[in-house]
């Protein structure tokens, strides 16, 4: 596929406007289909000191990216016989694990390991990893090696949530122990395996699990933590324990070979790297969760009526998102030198809408309460100005400070699903608080002639400052 100078013109309009409103100091996107890559591009300094520019070259990591590679990789020792998914994990583990793989006598097998099934809630080792090599953490927990983090596992068997294959829980130590899987299976460290058989064969030439290679390379993103929304020089916090989970340093050029693949159904420029049965079992969703069906190490996602599989990571000073849709042949990868406080799926989807002829700030519902919020705050006041308030955006909500001759309050408004929609059709978002003793209160945003209107309790509130000349319905977004 072609992008239409439109659809590419939306998608740098899109980047352009994260990275100077989220205060994301470096993006880079590239999208591709399954012969090459058809756009590409750098948004922002992947190094703000120097001011070097962000490319479709230039590495990041990638978080939980990772973890289709760690399915992948699997799948390929599937393939050749090596194991088989519905194994019991602990056959395959040189580990005295005492019970944390079992339960009740039903053993946790690698299909639930790979799909966060098996029973064990997050136990926060990434958290602990990654707040350690920030310094944000003073916490002695062990982890200091396998056998830390083998010990860590034994002592949670009494946290599990419930049997195997029942119930969804994200576990990063899950895909920790299927690194040690594939370790166990091939007698080769993950990382050498996995650029021996993922990232070489692919072309991925770059991609590695190396941080010295990572900042040796000319073209490598300085990670920067966002600290009250400033964003502060950091290192990578990339171990090798964290590998599986979450260690692949990559490109977003490299990351669209990697998703080539996939459009492929496993075969990349004309040589096949495994079996469309296995691409499909991968894709294959395995269990319901709040976000959407999660199958081995992808989500199946939906965007604009289009279905998805992608899988968005962060390591909280770098970020990632990889996604594919097989039905339109299209593949978009996007890198970022901090972690916004949204997923960066939420950048992927909004480029896939506009690569699909589709306005991201209408098809992406984070980016319609964006738009949203950005419409409605400021300062408000009722009649005469006797009450006052200043509306603001907090995370995803918007939080009201009142002011008046009895003092002062502040109240979270929790936007209704559909309200950035009703806003750019109707001029009207309901919004919803919810009072100190627990019950609800309606809350009504209006577009009135002269501005946003607050419809609140007893209040109407009418924006005083702040305001932005109202736009015709039709030019909403564009």
């Amino acid at each position: 596929m072609n992008p239409s100078s439109e659809a590419t013109a939306a998608v740098d309009a899109l980047c352009r406007d994260v990275v100077g409103s989220e205060r994301v100091p470096g993006l880079s996107v590239t999208v591709a289909d399954a012969d090459g890559t058809v756009y590409a591009s750098g948004y922002g300094s992947r190094d703000l000191a120097g001011n070097r520019p962000a490319t479709a070259d230039t590495l990041y990591g990638v978080g939980s990216v990772t973890k289709s590679m760690t399915a992948l990789a699997v799948a390929q020792l599937a393939e050749a016989g090596m194991l088989a998914v519905d194994d019991p994990a602990a056959d395959h583990l040189d580990a005295d694990l005492d019970g944390a793989l079992d339960h009740d006598g039903e053993p946790v097998r690698l299909r639930h390991l790979l799909s966060h099934t098996s029973g064990l809630p997050s136990l926060g080792t990434s958290e602990t990893l990654i707040g350690r090599r920030l310094r944000r953490s003073v916490d002695t927990l062990p982890m200091g090696d396998r056998e830390d983090f083998y010990a860590h596992l034994r002592g949670a068997v009494d946290e599990r949530t419930g049997p195997p294959g029942e119930r969804f829980a994200y576990s990063n130590a899950g895909y920790v122990l299927l690194g040690h899987v594939v370790e166990e299976a091939t007698g080769r460290p993950f990382a050498e395996y996995v650029e021996e058989h993922l990232f070489d064969p692919l072309g991925m030439e770059r991609a590695t699990f190396d941080d010295f290679a990572f900042s040796t390379d000319d073209d490598h993103a300085t990670p920067y933590l966002l600290e009250e929304g400033e964003p502060t020089a950091a290192s990578l916090p990339v171990r090798e324990l964290s590998h599986p989970a979450g260690g692949a340093l990559a490109s977003t050029a490299d990351l669209a070979r990697y998703l080539r693949l996939y459009l492929g159904d496993g075969d990349l420029g004309g040589q096949r790297h495994v079996d469309s049965a296995t691409v499909g079992d991968l894709l294959e969703p395995r269990v319901e969760t709040p976000y959407g069906p999660y199958g081995f190490g992808w989500w199946r996602e939906s965007v604009a009526g289009h279905t998805l599989n992608g899988h968005a990571g962060d390591v909280a000073v770098s970020s990632a998102y990889a996604g594919f849709c097989p039905e339109e042949g299209v593949a978009v990868a996007v890198g970022a030198n901090t972690a916004p406080p949204f997923p960066l799926s939420r950048v992927g989807h909004g480029v896939f809408a506009a690569v699909l002829g589709e306005n991201p700030y209408e098809a992406v519902p984070y980016f319609r309460r964006r738009a949203l919020f950005g419409d409605v705050t400021g300062e408000y006041a009722v009649y005469r100005g006797v009450k006052r308030a200043v509306v603001r955006r907090d995370g995803g909500t918007v939080r009201v400070d009142f002011d008046g001759p009895l003092g002062g309050e502040s109240t979270p408004l929790v936007p209704a699903d559909d309200a950035g929609r009703t806003w750019v059709e109707d001029g009207e978002a309901d919004f919803e608080a919810v009072d100190d003793g627990g019950e609800r209160r309606p809350a009504r945003f209006v577009d009135g002639e002269d501005g946003p209107e607050l419809l609140f309790d007893r209040w109407r509130l009418h924006r005083v400052s702040g305001h932005v000349p109202r736009e015709s319905r039709a030019e909403r977004g564009r």
